[in-house]
């Protein structure tokens, strides 16, 4: 099944939005001087999730991704909040940031073998890298949003009647489901239609950027190494 197909599919959360994030998309500054330069360049950290909205998952551990633009391997902290949108608190249920938790340059995936979600929950993500452990007021982060649905019968019974990797991803997009669409496209898998799902998403993701930087932000995005982590 041909990629083109996806669909450029947005999700509407017009009633119950995600709390205010910093990054969601377009990431932070790096480690670098905060020069007039710098503040025009692709930011250091982009996450791959949805700008602005919630990133939805059927799976109760889903797959986080984050480009590193800095060349230089630097510590990193990923932290998972779970949020309650009705008192606006945060609860922090996950962490890492041991000292083999470096970063870098490309694209970085992160799965996580222990965490176990709540269907119906909703979550905020954050990678942080360390650039002055004395100073972390400064260091670069970024945030997204994100939330744990149940799979419609419809599109359960639609999943069972293929085995199809690609026709799965159409599924998933169309039902809106980001991180599951993600996870396929981000398999070590040299094949066309995995490379032409990716270029998709990745697109997706730099259009979240400013529009000076949406060309070179899907660039860097689409020739990006990708480093598998597990946790």
């Amino acid at each position: 099944m041909p990629t083109a197909v996806l669909a450029d599919k947005k999700n509407n959360d017009s009633d119950d939005p995600p709390p205010q994030t910093r990054g969601t998309s377009g990431g932070s500054r790096g480690c670098e001087t905060q020069t007039e330069a710098s503040l025009n360049s692709i930011p250091d950290i982009i996450l791959l999730a949805p700008n602005q909205s919630y990133g939805q998952s059927l799976v109760n551990n889903p797959t986080f991704a984050w480009y590193v633009k800095d060349t230089s391997s630097l510590q990193m902290e990923f932290r998972l909040y779970e949020y309650d949108k009705t008192n606006k608190q945060s609860r922090l249920v996950k962490e890492i940031k041991d000292e083999t938790f470096k970063s870098s340059p490309g694209i970085m995936v992160l799965s996580i073998a222990s965490l176990e979600l709540s269907v119906g929950g909703r979550y905020l993500w954050q990678i942080e890298l360390v650039c002055d452990a004395n100073r972390p007021s400064g260091n670069p982060f970024a945030i997204a949003a994100m939330k744990v649905v149940s799979t419609p019968p419809d599109l359960q019974k639609q999943l069972s009647q293929s085995n199809n990797v690609l026709t799965k991803a159409n599924l998933y997009n169309q039902a809106d489901l980001w991180y599951d669409t993600l996870k396929i496209a981000l398999i070590p898998k040299d094949e066309p239609t995995i490379r032409e799902l990716k270029k998709f998403l990745l697109e997706q993701v730099a259009t979240g950027t400013k529009p000076e930087l949406r060309e070179p932000t899907k660039l860097a995005l689409i020739n990006s190494k990708i480093h598998q982590l597990q946790r």
